[in-house]
């Protein structure tokens, strides 16, 4: 799987950078399909600085796309979120076309 992790206002440690292809790599075991995967970090001003780390994961697969984003207060927290929502995501499309 061929990942892409780029960032916008946000300087991206090489620790971050790692533990993020790690986890996205995670993701191929459950969608075989999966080509590409593109990660955006960002920084956005909120009054919560709970939620100022958004990370985006687009993961594109032959036969589908799914997108996730997800906020945190750091960006290993936001990754963790994100992938977690694509798993969901990748669970739902599995059980849609075992069902077909």
């Amino acid at each position: 799987m061929d990942i892409t992790i780029s960032s916008r206002n946000v300087v991206l440690s090489d620790s971050l950078v790692s533990a993020t292809k790690r986890k996205v790599n995670r993701l191929g075991r459950f969608d075989r399909a999966a080509l590409r995967a593109d990660v955006h970090f960002s920084h956005e001003p909120t009054r919560s600085t709970a939620d100022c780390e958004v990370c985006e994961v687009v993961l594109a697969g032959a036969d589908h796309r799914l997108h996730s984003r997800a906020a945190a207060g750091d960006g290993f927290t936001a990754v963790d979120r994100a992938v977690a929502k694509l798993q969901q995501q990748l669970d739902r499309v599995k059980a849609r076309s075992t069902l077909r």
